[in-house]
């Protein structure tokens, strides 16, 4: 006799759970991804995204809310490493990545990559990585430092620089405004939208600059000196990334790489200028209140998921103190 499957019979038979918001939890999304790759060898990616689509939806979650978090977890997967995009036979596939095992705390490892079938990793699975409180006898971790790597402006600063791209985030800044000086190009300043307002003002919201009118730090116009910014495209909804020189009635501007290198700019202006943009850690829950580069992204997704508003992450204390330790030795 066949049985009918109701969406919550479903979710609990695949043990899928949800956010507050009512989003696929990451932790449902990323094991079941994981699981599709393992078992499917080498799958397309567009398979795994269509195959966790329609599992997702039949077990009664919103199609607007799956879409946009099935995305996000696989491109978390290959950020972090835990999957590993790679072309057999001339087609795009994915692949569980070697094993690897990161410490975090000294009660808490991440797991990334291919599971041994004779002795699997067991632990926490409510956010992108599999986290276990020990190692497996015979496994050993990296540190997170060392998987975390050089901060990523020094890729933005070799590029700028054609050379190693070693130094001090002021230093990349320096770099940057001493391009705007030489290379900068006039800016109408009615085209002009900047982030002026300190760190920590309007309550630390940010605000935004794509809208009809900005919000938050953002501002029509900008005093003396030199700012990040965003000038229209050719279309509404296109923004390009800039730095803003201001002096006297000139204003001019310099086309930044992406919006990454201009993340890395903002931090850097900030320690530049003596007022660093800031984060609150609290109640294990920290809030950005700035746009973070994708290296901070790429670390919040093996420390931690995202928290109930925009900006913020779930993240123990002991992550925490590893997020904050890197950051200490890498800017």
């Amino acid at each position: 006799m066949l049985e009918a499957l109701t969406p919550d019979t479903l979710r609990t038979r695949l043990r899928l759970s949800s956010d507050p918001d009512g989003s696929p939890a990451v932790g449902s999304v990323a094991e079941v991804a994981r699981t599709c790759v393992r078992a499917w060898r080498s799958p397309a990616r567009a398979r795994v995204t269509a195959y966790l689509h329609r599992q997702f939806l039949a077990a009664g979650f919103a199609e607007d809310l799956v879409r946009g978090r099935v995305s996000d977890v696989v491109d978390a997967l290959i950020d972090v490493g835990d999957i590993t995009p790679v072309r057999l036979g001339g087609k795009a596939s994915l692949v569980l990545s070697r094993q690897r095992w990161i410490a975090i705390a000294p009660d808490d490892f991440a797991f990334l990559g291919n599971v041994d079938a004779e002795r699997p990793a067991a632990g926490v699975l409510d956010g992108y990585v599999r986290r276990s409180a020990s190692l497996p006898e015979h496994a050993s971790a990296e540190d997170f430092a060392l998987f975390m790597g050089a901060p990523g402006y020094r890729r933005h600063l070799a590029r700028r620089t054609a050379g190693s791209g070693d130094g001090a985030i002021q230093e990349f800044w320096a770099t940057l405004t001493s391009a705007l000086r030489h290379d900068g190009q006039p800016l109408d300043p009615s085209q002009m939208r900047a982030v002026i307002d300190p760190p920590g003002s309007h309550n630390g919201y940010f605000g935004q600059h794509n809208q009809p009118t900005v919000s938050g730090r953002w501002k029509l116009s900008a005093p003396e000196g030199v700012w990040c910014g965003a000038r229209p495209g050719r279309s509404a909804n296109e923004w390009h990334p800039i730095l803003i020189g201001v002096s006297g009635s000139e204003v001019v501007s310099l086309d930044l790489f992406d919006w990454d290198e201009w993340a890395w700019a903002l931090l850097a202006r900030g320690y530049a200028v003596g007022a660093p943009e800031r984060s609150e850690w609290k109640s294990d829950t920290l809030s950005f209140q700035h746009p973070v580069p994708a290296h901070y992204l790429r670390a919040m997704r093996l420390l931690a998921r995202p928290g109930e508003k925009r900006w913020t992450w779930i993240i123990s204390a002991g992550a925490h103190a590893a997020f904050s330790g890197w950051l200490e030795t890498a800017l």
